[in-house]
């Protein structure tokens, strides 16, 4: 499975760079902080909790972004019903997306929808990891402080299919709830 991540993500990274050469697009990257929130099943095993994450974004046309993106959260374990809470669990998002641009970008809010496919992992504090396959939807709001910096809000929706003999589920939503700022060249 790693395999086809690391072929996927390769494959990204060629297209990004020809249509980059190609179109003398805008290459921008983002650093954010904010809140991770898992929801339904895997709320049994992790709560939310703080969460940072950074982007490398070409914009190929003018409305066509392509964005390669990373997430990681630390949830503090869940309550448990006897008394006292289970291990924490740090889950890191890994993400190579589609992103258009709603309109033609020629006020300072930019807003940017985007879906996209890659890897979600989560990692037990003294147990096992576990990385599975997982997709994207979400979108990036966006104001211009400057013609190369932006402040960005980013609500994303991250779904792992996951396999219930390992986390109890059979997929993990967490959605990251991040702002910070995008800086382009």
């Amino acid at each position: 499975m790693m395999t086809r991540i690391r072929g996927l993500i390769g494959a990204a990274v060629v297209a990004m760079a020809a249509t980059a050469a190609a179109a003398e697009a805008q290459v921008a990257v983002e650093v954010r902080g904010g809140l991770n929130v898992p929801t339904f099943d895997i709320t049994d095993a992790a709560k939310a909790g703080a969460g940072f994450g950074g982007s490398l974004l070409f914009k190929a046309t003018d409305r066509v972004w392509l964005m390669g993106e990373a997430d990681f959260g630390m949830h503090p374990g869940a309550d448990l019903p006897a008394g006292g809470s289970g291990a924490d669990v740090d889950v890191s998002h890994f993400m190579a997306k589609l992103g258009y641009q709603l309109g033609n970008g020629g006020g300072k809010w930019t807003v940017v929808l985007n879906a996209g496919a890659g890897a979600m992992r989560f990692a037990i504090d003294g147990g096992p990891s576990f990385t599975y396959p997982a997709i994207n939807v979400g979108a990036k709001l966006s104001y211009a402080l400057s013609n190369k910096a932006s402040f960005v809000i980013s609500p994303q929706g991250d779904i792992a299919f996951t396999k219930e003999a390992e986390l109890g589920t059979t997929n993990a939503w967490v959605w990251p709830f991040t702002a910070g700022f995008r800086l382009s060249f």
